[in-house]
């Protein structure tokens, strides 16, 4: 039966070509602009944690030979890639719409209502495929958030706990004043003292936060920013806000409330809880990146590196499953250099 879904070319490899060349969608993703895909060769992937973010090199003679980095300089970590997967049940009667409309052709080359239904059945695989690579990507950027905040633990069918050794000093930080107090916070002096401490430990100062637009509101109605600007802006937004804090420390915010939901569509989460924050260093300031996501070839795929699909026949009751999955796993090479803070109690 596998020609089901054969009708108009949506074959299993023209599948995997759609599935792969779908947009981003359900909110904004910045996973892989931190941690970009890095093609493994194997499910195992194995990378080097650089402990000198920013080394000095040493002279040497005209003719000597150049230093030689020990490997006290480097940590080995390894971890399997996981396997993230989805998929949707096609019924009797919505194949037998996809079977029927591919078999009859346009009646006087007019739209026909078989040519309508052709539409509606390709449109409604196109949506399954749509929906589970989508819902893959959020699985991708949840991976990729919390190991931007130096571990990543899954308690489901599945179970994983990946710490990714952030620096004790780094992780976990907590303003001088909460930031929901906004008659006493200092958020301008918290920033800068953490990006100092991370500075301090590495050579390397901060200069991006990811956070959402609740922290930044907060920012906004703090008295410690107002009084500042009472007299230039007085009537200061969350806008101006972010523009004032990146000018006075030098960094970029990013605002970042992605939400994903259950399968019931009646529980909402946020990938990145709202109270807490990341700081980074720019591409500019770390040239090799703070790492990158591993992804391997599939079998369904003939082990090319992305997203694959499949099909699955069950006979009783009939129906043709269709999924889509990706084989991937987030690796921190420059795990010192980051920093994340809560800021505030939710």
């Amino acid at each position: 039966m596998s020609d089901k879904l054969e009708i108009y070319g949506l074959d299993q490899a023209t599948m995997t070509k759609v599935v792969r060349k779908l947009e981003n969608k359900g909110g904004k993703k910045i996973g892989l602009n931190f941690l970009p895909f890095y093609d493994s060769a194997t499910e195992e992937t194995m990378w080097d944690v650089v402990r000198a973010t920013n080394p000095l090199a040493k002279f040497r003679a005209v003719d000597g030979e150049a230093e030689l980095v020990g490997r006290q300089a480097f940590d080995r970590a390894y971890a399997d890639v996981v396997s993230i997967a989805r998929k949707e049940r096609f019924n009797m009667s919505d194949l037998r719409k996809i079977r029927e409309a591919g078999m009859l052709p346009i009646v006087d080359g007019k739209i026909s209502m078989v040519a309508q239904m052709a539409a509606e059945a390709k449109k409604k695989v196109r949506g399954a495929l749509e929906r589970n690579k989508n819902a893959i990507d959020n699985r991708l950027e949840w991976m990729q958030v919390n190991a931007l905040l130096g571990q990543i633990t899954y308690a489901g069918d599945v179970k994983f706990d990946v710490d990714y050794g952030l620096n004790g000093q780094h992780k976990g930080l907590t303003p001088s004043v909460s930031w929901e107090t906004v008659a006493s916070s200092v958020p301008l002096d918290d920033i800068m003292g953490w990006q100092e401490t991370v500075e301090d430990n590495t050579g390397i100062r901060p200069d991006t936060i990811i956070m959402s637009s609740k922290a930044l509101r907060y920012i906004a109605q703090s008295a410690q920013i107002r009084d500042t600007l009472k007299y230039t802006s007085p009537s200061f937004s969350p806008g101006r806000a972010q523009s004032f804090v990146e000018s006075e420390l030098g960094i970029s915010i990013i605002l970042y409330n992605t939400r994903y939901t259950d399968e019931t569509g009646n529980t909402t989460s946020r990938i990145l809880a709202e109270n807490k924050i990341i700081m980074l260093p720019s591409k500019e300031l770390l040239p090799d990146g703070i790492g990158d996501t591993a992804r391997v070839g599939h079998a369904l795929a003939n082990y090319t590196p992305g997203y694959y699909t499949w099909t699955q026949e069950k006979k009783d009751p009939y129906a043709l499953y269709a999924g889509v999955g990706l084989d991937a796993f987030p690796r921190i090479i420059h795990p010192e250099v980051l920093a994340n803070a809560e800021v505030y109690t939710v």
